[in-house]
């Protein structure tokens, strides 16, 4: 009786073991992957509320950045994660809702590989030139580009990103002839674009609003929005020049891979929508060139993912560059 009673106990225990293991989460670092090279979007905001996280946690949260592919290199090393919790993705826009529609053939499938966890910012996107281009204005710009067909080139931190989108929207709805320049990033762009090997960028403001500040860009105009920017209200609007119909804001979201438990998920979301209400985070963003965003549940998020793919699902067929690679 005494042996029954203690395979009894034993089996009971190493049931509850998995449950404990979710209670117990973390009790080691996390990995926070990041899809781009530090100075991004998503590297920032990582790093801000990845720093939050290891507050209320007690264990550190290591933000690792994977670029290349367009963010398929990043998304390939979370998706075959192993789903406890402790490989996490913050990423920007592009590579779950762009690369899809983008490429043929992908070493992920967002649906399948991953849970969403949070929408964490918003942020507008800001057509800028060199300093020297002889335009200040969104009509100017226009002007000098049907002037000068094919002649001038525009840079974008990757094929397939979302500046390098919404550029070509641009050159659809405007009608005008330029050349595409991708590089491994938004800094290396900024360098050209500062020394005027390429001319003019759309890109998103916590990449684009530092080199306005400082003088060695020009913005011309809030690309993706039909109200001010809050951040930059300054800068006129696209849409009031006339130009409607360019893509909307860029975002940025939290994954897990998806065969993370139940119990653990919900301790990463109660504690990441904790972090975005932080007052310290709430006004940091700003100074990054983010917007807070209205809090969803994972199931919204993954909804909002949804509507997302299907608008970029239009906008490469129209470009004529749907599944193109």
């Amino acid at each position: 009786m005494n042996k029954l009673l203690l395979l009894l106990c034993l089996a009971v225990g190493l049931a509850s073991q998995p449950a404990l293991a979710d209670q117990a989460f973390p009790s080691k670092r996390v990995r926070v992957i990041i899809p781009f090279p530090p100075g991004q979007g998503s590297d920032i905001l990582a790093r801000a509320i990845g720093d939050k996280l290891a507050q209320r946690w007690g264990q550190p949260v290591v933000v690792e950045n994977r670029a290349g592919a367009n963010g398929s290199i990043a998304l390939q090393e979370v998706a075959r994660a192993e789903g406890d919790g402790y490989t996490l993705l913050v990423t920007s826009n592009s590579p779950v809702v762009i690369n899809p529609n983008l490429y043929k053939h992908l070493p992920y499938d967002v649906g399948r590989d991953f849970q969403p966890v949070a929408l964490l910012a918003g942020t507008d996107m800001l057509m800028v030139v060199n300093a020297q281009f002889p335009a200040t204005t969104l009509s100017e710009v226009i002007a000098q580009l049907k002037a000068n067909p094919g002649k001038f080139s525009y840079g974008s931190p990757g094929t397939g990103s979302t500046s390098h989108l919404s550029m070509e929207v641009f050159k659809q709805l405007a009608g005008v002839d330029l050349v595409h320049v991708p590089y491994k990033g938004s800094p290396p762009a900024f360098t050209d674009l500062i020394g005027g090997s390429i001319k003019l960028m759309i890109d998103a403001l916590p990449s684009a609003m530092p080199q306005v500040k400082s003088g060695r860009v020009r913005a011309i105009a809030i690309t993706s929005s039909d109200t001010p920017s809050t951040i930059m209200p300054d800068v006129p609007l696209a849409s009031r020049s006339g130009l409607t119909g360019l893509p909307g804001r860029a975002w940025y979201g939290m994954f897990a891979p998806k065969a993370t438990p139940p119990a653990t998920m919900a301790r990463i979301v109660a504690d990441v929508r904790a972090v975005l209400q932080n007052p310290e985070i709430v006004a940091k963003l700003p100074q990054l060139g983010l917007e807070a965003v209205e809090p969803m549940t994972p199931q919204e998020f993954g909804r909002f993912v949804d509507k997302e793919t299907a608008y970029w699902a239009d906008a490469t067929r129209r470009t004529g560059m749907y599944q193109i690679e």
